[in-house]
């Protein structure tokens, strides 16, 4: 019989137990170290990817620790069933928000190139930096952070159902970019006059008065469009000369004055015709 030389052994067979560290290994040919721990009646064997005994100590310890985090059966979990327990989780989220989310996992399902099937405990860091990599072109800074925060929000989950015991997300090449200035083109006064007044004169548009009244307040006031559309009669206090304006997202109130250019706009006459309540 010819001897079994250390090319056709396996990785597991050149494994040297080192005797006065539990659980801890070294590759007799690469000198490189190992994990090996049963653990509810199964083998687990990890490389500790080093050659120097202490680092491999340290190691093996954390490796250790995080073995106790980890369900078994919860780390078989694949890619694809994440995925889908993802979207369970945040169904009750506003429509907005699964719509970006069903739009991200489009992308990711598109540019994913280790397939779904691929267990959560096998996946790296590396091959998430690949998928955004890929898309980076196409995306805005704060379009960039939304991906990189659903990878947060995806391996959380993971880590709460013990199918990891450490999420890649902290390890990503780029989690976050300062978001771009948005660029506004905003007119002159005199272009401001020509845009309202070439509204007002289209004659053939019912709607034309109030639509071009709505954006002159819109201008003379400096408010939004959803800011604006919230004003009511009980709003406008001209003993105080002031708007209370309910904030779109918080529905906080600020006080902007009213100004001496929007008096020549009849502002009681604007109001009560807008006011929806």
């Amino acid at each position: 019989m010819p001897e079994t030389t250390s090319k056709s052994r396996s990785t597991r067979q050149l494994l040297d137990k080192i005797p006065s560290v539990p659980s801890l290994y070294r590759h007799s040919v690469n000198g490189t170290y190992y994990g090996i721990k049963k653990l509810s009646g199964k083998r687990k064997e990890h490389s500790l990817d080093t050659t120097d005994r202490k680092i491999a100590e340290r190691k093996l310890r954390a490796w250790i620790s995080n073995l106790a985090k980890i369900d078994t059966e919860a780390e078989k979990t694949t890619f694809a069933r994440l995925l889908e327990k993802f979207t369970s989780v945040r169904n009750g989220m506003s429509p907005s928000t699964k719509k970006t989310d069903a739009s991200i996992i489009k992308s990711l399902k598109t540019h994913w190139k280790h397939g779904l099937e691929i267990r959560i405990s096998s996946i790296r860091p590396s091959m998430f930096d690949e998928w955004l990599a890929a898309v980076e072109p196409d995306l805005m800074n704060s379009s960039y952070n939304r991906f990189t925060q659903f990878v947060k929000q995806l391996f959380d989950i993971a880590v709460k159902d013990k199918m990891i015991s450490e999420s890649p997300h902290p390890h990503l090449r780029s989690t976050r970019k300062r978001p771009q200035k948005p660029i506004r083109l905003v007119p002159t006064t005199e272009q401001f006059q020509a845009i309202v007044a070439n509204i007002r004169c289209q004659h053939l548009n019912a709607e034309s008065r109030d639509s071009a009244d709505f954006i002159e307040f819109l201008g003379l006031a400096g408010l939004g469009q959803a800011e604006a559309s919230s004003l009511k009669w009980g709003d406008v206090n001209f003993d105080e000369k002031k708007l209370t304006i309910r904030r779109r997202k918080t529905q906080q109130p600020f006080f902007p004055p009213i100004y001496a250019h929007l008096l020549p706009l009849s502002l009681v006459d604007f109001v009560k015709r807008f006011d929806r309540a």
